[in-house]
């Protein structure tokens, strides 16, 4: 049965896509977890009058910005998450065919390992 170290073979690659995948997935929570953050900021800026004072946090010094500033940070943080996001699911879309398709595989080759060992059984046995 020289079939068999093959199917191995497939199913590591197998459950290395599965890890793969798992770890995109904690990677698309982290990020939208940071897009509700900033999805956040944004509404608090937004409530903001135009002549209030808006403060950073540089390390330990608290500095003065521009309104219009923050919001236009806080805008292109939430364009930059949004691109990794899209790019994350794409990712992952195809990990995950790459997955189905390998998975399809792996059952031909057990299916047809399967098929040789009962043939080969039935010449044993001499039916």
């Amino acid at each position: 049965m020289s079939g068999v170290p093959a199917v191995d073979e497939k199913l590591k690659v197998y459950n290395q896509l599965q890890t793969d995948i798992q770890n995109m997935f904690v990677k698309k929570q982290q990020v939208l977890s940071q897009f509700n953050e900033n999805t956040l900021v944004k509404g608090e800026l937004d409530l903001l009058e135009e002549e209030a004072t808006v403060y950073k946090l540089v390390g330990p010094v608290l500095l003065s910005v521009e309104l219009d500033e923050s919001k236009q940070n806080v805008n292109k943080r939430l364009e930059f998450i949004e691109t990794e996001l899209k790019k994350t699911d794409s990712l992952i879309a195809a990990k995950q065919k790459e997955l189905n398709d390998l998975g399809d595989e792996i059952a031909e080759m057990q299916q047809k390992l399967q098929m040789e060992a009962a043939q080969a059984a039935r010449q044993v046995a001499g039916v």
